[in-house]
């Protein structure tokens, strides 16, 4: 169930950022935002009830592990719970704060200000996603 949730979280991030995102930005105007606004809406249920299945599958992983694990097993798995908090708090800044920001920013004829932060604050959240499994394997290796 990890790995399968991985799967959904990691590839389906991956295909929105080298997929939907470019294709999107060459349009203008409300078919830009509405786009963006249906791909968030259906990416979202997916993404983050990954991430619950993720956070869940993993602490049952790493309890059946933490005792019996090779030295540098709670150091990396230390680091790879606050790098999944990290990328949870990121991508829900992205999604939640900045993305509606924007949006309203565009709506009402302002420069879009947000947008320099949106996207590093996305770029972020993406380096963690490829980030925390490279982690899990790490755990994995040091459990073995």
């Amino acid at each position: 169930m990890h790995l399968l949730a991985a799967t959904v979280w990691v590839g389906g991030t991956i295909a929105l950022v080298f997929v939907g995102v470019p294709v999107i930005a060459k349009l203008e105007g409300e078919a830009r935002a509405t786009a963006l606004r249906e791909l968030g809406r259906r990416w979202r249920p997916l993404g983050y009830g990954a991430i619950g299945l993720l956070v869940v599958t993993g602490l049952l992983l790493a309890d059946e592990d933490v005792n019996d694990a090779s030295a540098g097993f709670d150091a990396v798995l230390a680091i790879k719970v606050g790098a999944v908090a990290l990328m949870i708090a990121a991508s829900l800044y992205h999604d939640y704060v900045l993305g509606p920001r924007l949006a309203a920013q565009i709506r009402a004829g302002e420069p879009p200000t947000v947008r320099p932060r949106l996207v590093w604050v996305g770029r972020f959240a993406f380096a963690l996603t490829l980030l925390v499994p490279i982690l899990g394997v790490a755990l994995q290796q040091l459990a073995d």
